[in-house]
């Protein structure tokens, strides 16, 4: 097993009974606890209209998490590209890399949730082209300097310079859900649980089918890169975490089902039912996410030694807090984690950001 590398994929839900003001005040402070335990990376989603997602403004959040962390890298998971103008991308990714001091890593993404397209002003048909459309506008810039509508089909600008570039000399980006269009475009790829062999050997053929397509993300060293997002709640009795991943599982599952629950004003009955694939898949997966990843600390750290074992993957996001877990309880998770199954894993308490 290579020396794995930990983060956080956070929502930031609701927590009933907590100001959202104290909400923004908690994460920030479990924030600046993975930074000084040597955690990789913190990735926030974006969703809109609900109690899925408090802080939608991702880089608003990312920007006041950086200066309070050191080593962290941060960034949205993901990006909804088809909802914001390139233009405004473009600009806040580069400025949020500069407040990071290249501490930025970017996921990008289609957006599931139909009626948050419209809401934005744009359609959920033809979305999954408007976000690789989009994609490639951000390629072009961020090799050439300059922001270009050139070769869009949906936009149509003047070229403008980016008068303020990365501080990184190449963004790292990720793509969750799908090894074909991670691959296709050069992007890490954000998997859900453990990768099946097949999906890993589909990601690693696109990765090599596509490397002389147009839009690629990667840099000249980069190699194809998979993490893990899951559930984790450590508690000092197995019966004690499960019944902590069970209420973070059913918040989750409450409240991704609310963000659709607009959707057929938008879209007819069986798009609103094709666009909760995702939400289906949780569902359907959900007992087995308890079960691994609701434990002891030796329990835990049996379980991902296990799901590293194979060598496809040596970054681990773990989803916590998630649904109603409280503040309190995720607290705990992240310092049994650090404490007690961190040293089993890497030896060490304090993982390589190398």
């Amino acid at each position: 097993m290579t020396n794995p590398r930990f983060g956080i994929f956070d929502h930031i839900e609701d927590i009933p009974g907590t100001p959202t003001s104290q909400l923004f005040k908690d994460r920030l402070e479990l924030i600046k606890m993975a930074d000084q335990a040597g955690f990789y990376g913190y990735h926030l989603a974006e969703h809109h209209g609900g109690e899925l997602c408090l802080a939608p403004s991702q880089e608003i959040f990312i920007a006041a998490a950086s200066q309070i962390t050191e080593r962290i890298r941060l960034g949205p998971m993901v990006k909804l590209l088809p909802m914001h103008h390139p233009m405004r991308i473009i600009e806040d990714m580069c400025i949020v890399d500069q407040l990071t001091e290249g501490r930025l890593e970017f996921g990008v993404g289609r957006g599931a949730v139909p009626v948050e397209h419209h809401w934005f002003g744009d359609r959920w048909e033809g979305s999954r082209e408007r976000m690789v459309d989009i994609l490639g506008i951000i390629h072009r810039a961020l090799e050439t300097g300059e922001v270009s509508s050139e070769d869009s089909r949906y936009y149509d600008f003047p070229p403008m310079p980016m008068a303020t570039r990365p501080y990184q000399e190449r963004i790292p980006f990720w793509y969750p859900g799908s090894p074909e269009t991670a691959g296709r475009h050069g992007m890490s790829l954000m998997w859900p649980g453990k990768i099946d062999e097949a999906a890993y050997e589909q990601y690693l053929r696109a990765w090599e089918d596509h490397k002389d397509d147009p839009i690629r993300m990667e840099g000249s060293e980069d190699q194809p890169r998979v993490g893990y997002s899951l559930l984790l709640a450590i508690a000092p009795t197995e019966t004690e975490a499960r019944e902590i991943a069970q209420r973070g599982m059913d918040g989750l599952i409450r409240r991704t089902r609310e963000s659709h629950r607009f959707d057929h004003l938008v879209v007819d009955e069986a798009e609103g039912y094709a666009a909760q694939g995702a939400l289906r898949a949780i569902i359907a997966n959900m007992d087995m996410a308890i079960q691994f990843g609701a434990g002891t600390p030796d329990q835990i750290a049996e379980r991902l030694a296990l799901l590293l074992e194979d060598g496809m993957a040596d970054y681990l996001c773990f989803m916590f807090p998630a649904g109603d877990m409280s503040f309190a309880e995720s607290r705990r998770t992240l310092e049994l984690f650090v404490t007690k199954v961190q040293p089993q894993l890497q030896g060490s308490a304090v993982p390589s950001h190398g």
